[in-house]
């Protein structure tokens, strides 16, 4: 069989056959020995380290994060690419001529921002700065990249990891804490329960303390009004002190002038001294004279109203000498009287034995009914004992001090002495003084009436009796002297009895401002009783809000003591809950929490890429054949034009060569694929018959652009494999070719051949789709042949021709 060259009349040798089958093989055969294995040769892919980082300091240590980094990246086993620590003159030389694919530059203050997750004010992201050249290959640059990414991923990984760790470590420390937190809960709760009795008790305790506070209340206005009633008693007990010393100082005044009038009387009794020893001496000078003349008848009127005189003169010395001895006594029993009430008063003052107005009554201070008369008016019915018996212990205490203090200045008043002289002293010798002058007035008297009785008849005797006359005339005179010296003695004791009054009267002031003292005291002794009672009231309704308060906080702490019950089993619970991590422990969670979706590894990631490449490559090849096939061999031989056999006849000359060039193209790029692939005996055998399907397909799909369209056909086929190649090369892609890949006969063979490399579905779509392809290659090869043979000749040797 003759084979027809396309464009060209020379013969189509074995050796254009051989070149067919070689030209696929040639294109993937280079993409996948250049490819091959090409991540184990990473190394020879230099990247720079530019580290411009200062270091940090921490709790007074230099973490220079930075250098550790460095020393990471190029001291790491499983090397990708080969770090070179350089400067940035260096670095940027370095990706100016190539030499760098990259360039990773680690910041200034790189290591301060790393380390500032501590505080969150002060928290600082950074960045790892990576530079690509723009001369370097490009798959270097995009690896040095990819690279850069990497290591900054790996990096915030392990600081993850780190700070994850820290936070493992941080649940066992609050586990114990918390377990720490659950004994003190449980003392909190022991502590509660007391509580909760103590508030009971209080609140039982407070409800007892209003009841007696409402009692006291009830009372305390009798209190004060029983106050009331000793204030006015007090205030009756001044006015009673006002008029006794209103009355002393009335006889103060009445007993002023006192010793003007004793002292009128002596003058008057000097003067009646004075008469006497004139009147002696006239009797002397008539005795002397009846004694010369022996009678005389003119006397006796005159010896009559001397008789009557001397009796007038009498009575008035008598009248004087009584009542100089009552003034004497009187004083004398009044002072007596004074002193033993002042002694008394003292003496019960002192003994600290007064207790209330009984006490005066068992000392005869006052009667029974004017103790009960005085309690009535201080302690009205009602009043608390104990405030009676306070009350009536001041009332006594006062008037025993009151008491004791008038008296005694009264006695002191009467004892004073003045010139030499008491008031009390001068008092008796005033009577004493007195005494003797009505004694001698009334010797004289009764001598006068018994001399003058017998003058008449014994004047004769006067001559004869006159020596004894005239030495009862002396005597006379003698005693007429007396009386004026005892008036006079009286006259001079009478002031010091008027000061000792007026001290009497000063005395009965005092014990005046000492009752209206008393009285004073007891006014405000009602007024603060008053305001006692009022605070007694006011406490009372604070005790009944605190009975009522404490029952609320009784309530409050029941509920307090149950919930601090609830929180010490919750937090004991809790802290059981908490869990406890060991070392490795920690490390596996944080890797797994750091990393919760583990990247594949190298090789299986390299077996993938690797697989998806080679389907790529292998039916791009096997289709760049197929249509280089048909540039150099006629679809449709000229010779067979005009020939009686049939278009199936026809069909199979021209597509039979090209089929069995793409079988033995699709058998090399086979055993290519499989020896480059690390796969099983079935996988292999898999992808040699897909190959094989593909190649026929694609054989069968170029013979029907080119017989049916020729050079355009040609140009259509190099359309296709662009289009599908260029979508398979990248997933972001114009949405055009979202559209027009999934249609292409390529890609049912290159998802067919990816999916047997990675062991997942989707091989039966593929030949689904190749099926397809071949069966619409079938018909449209065909009809190409039934329209050549069908037209004019001159076109279809034009047609066979292209």
């Amino acid at each position: 069989m003759r084979l027809e060259r396309a464009n060209s009349k020379r013969p189509v040798t074995w050796l254009s056959l051989f070149g067919l089958v070689l030209i696929p093989i040639i294109v993937a055969a280079g993409f996948i020995l250049a490819t091959y294995n090409s991540t184990d040769r990473l190394d020879t892919i230099e990247a720079a380290i530019v580290n411009n980082d200062d270091g940090a300091e921490v709790d007074g240590e230099t973490v220079p994060i930075g250098r550790q980094l460095t020393s990471g990246l190029v001291g790491e086993e499983d090397k990708n690419i080969h770090w070179v620590i350089t400067d940035e003159d260096d670095a940027e030389k370095g990706m100016s001529d190539g030499t760098f694919a990259a360039t990773l530059t680690i910041p200034e203050g790189f290591s301060r921002a790393v380390t500032s997750v501590s505080d969150a004010k002060s928290a600082t992201q950074t960045q790892l700065d990576v530079d690509v050249s723009g001369v370097a290959p490009a798959a270097d640059t995009q690896i040095a990249q990819s690279v850069a990414g990497v290591a900054r991923t790996t990096f915030n990984t392990q600081m993850t990891e780190t700070y994850l760790d820290n936070i493992y470590v941080g649940f066992n420390d609050m586990g114990d804490q918390m377990k720490d937190l659950g004994d003190a809960a449980g003392e909190l709760d022991d502590g509660g329960e007391d509580l909760a009795k103590g508030t009971k008790k209080s609140a039982s305790g407070a409800g007892e303390l209003s009841d007696g506070m409402e009692k006291l209340d009830s009372s305390g206005s009798e209190l004060n009004k029983g106050a009331g009633d000793l204030s006015k008693g007090a205030d009756e007990l001044s006015k009673g002190t006002s008029e006794l010393s209103g009355g002393l100082q009335d006889m103060k005044k009445s007993t002023a002038g006192l010793p003007d009038s004793t002292q009128k009387l002596a003058d008057g009794a000097g003067e009646l001294s004075g008469g006497v020893d004139e009147y002696t001496k006239s009797i002397d000078q008539i005795i002397k004279g009846f004694a010369g003349s022996g009678d005389s008848g003119s006397g006796e009127g005159g010896i009559d109203d001397l008789v009557k005189g001397g009796k007038d003169l009498d009575k008035g010395a008598k009248g004087v000498s009584e009542g100089a001895e009552g003034l004497s006594s009187g004083l004398g029993q009044y002072r007596d009287g004074l002193q033993e009430g002042a002694d008394q008063a003292d003496q019960l003052a002192k003994s600290g034995t007064v207790t209330g107005l009984d006490s005066l009554v068992s000392a005869g201070m006052m009667t029974e009914d004017e103790a009960d008369q005085a309690r009535a008016q201080m302690c009205p019915v009602g009043t608390p004992d104990e405030v009676c018996a306070g009350i009536e212990k001041a009332y006594a205490q006062g008037l025993l001090n009151g008491t004791s203090g008038g008296l005694n200045s009264a006695v002191d008043g009467l004892e004073q002495k003045q010139d030499g002289e008491s008031l009390l002293g001068g008092a008796n010798k005033l009577a004493d003084g007195a005494g003797e002058l009505s004694d001698g007035m009334s010797k004289f008297v009764k001598g006068l009436e018994d001399g003058l009785g017998e003058l008449t008849k014994g004047m004769e005797d006067i001559s004869k009796n006159a020596p004894k006359l005239l030495e009862a005339s002396k005597g006379l005179r003698d005693g007429a002297s007396g009386v004026a010296e005892g008036n006079q003695k009286l006259a001079d004791g009478m002031p010091e009895l008027s000061d000792g009054i007026a001290k009497v009267a000063d005395g009965s002031s005092e014990l005046d401002d000492g009752a209206g003292q008393l009285s004073d005291g007891l006014g405000e002794f009602s007024t603060g009783l008053d305001k006692y009672t009022t605070g007694v009231s006011t406490a009372a309704t604070g005790t009944s809000d605190l009975a009522s308060g404490l029952g609320t906080l009784s309530e409050g702490t029941d509920k307090y003591s149950q919930g601090v019950g609830k929180f010490a089993d919750g937090v004991k619970k809790g802290a059981d809950e908490v869990p406890s991590y060991s070392a490795p422990e920690r490390d596996k969670l944080s890797t797994v929490a750091s990393q919760n979706i583990k990247a594949p590894s190298s090789s299986e990631a390299g077996d993938v890429l690797q697989g998806s490449t080679l389907a790529l490559l292998i039916m791009l090849a096997l289709w760049v054949g197929g249509l280089v096939t048909y540039t150099v061999l006629k679809p449709i031989p000229a010779s067979t034009l005009l020939s009686t056999k049939s278009s199936v006849a026809v069909w199979l000359r021209g597509l039979v060569p090209g089929v069995i060039v793409g079988l033995l193209q699709a058998l090399v790029l086979s055993i290519l694929a499989v020896s480059v692939l690390d796969i099983g005996a079935v996988q292999g055998f898999d992808i040699a018959v897909l190959t094989f399907v593909s190649a026929l397909v694609f054989m069968v799909l170029n013979f029907a652009l080119v017989a049916w369209f020729g050079g355009v056909g040609r140009f259509l086929s190099v359309i296709a494999v662009v289009l599908a190649v260029a979508g398979r090369t990248i997933g972001a892609v114009p949405g055009f070719f979202d559209f027009i890949a999934p249609i292409l006969p390529l890609t049912p063979a290159m998802n067919g051949f990816a999916a047997i490399t990675a062991g997942t579905t989707g091989v039966g779509a593929a030949y689904g789709g190749l099926l397809a392809w071949a069966i619409i290659g079938v018909v449209m090869s065909l009809l190409a042949i039934v329209r050549a043979r069908t037209t004019k000749p001159e076109a279809a040797l034009e047609m066979a021709d292209a």
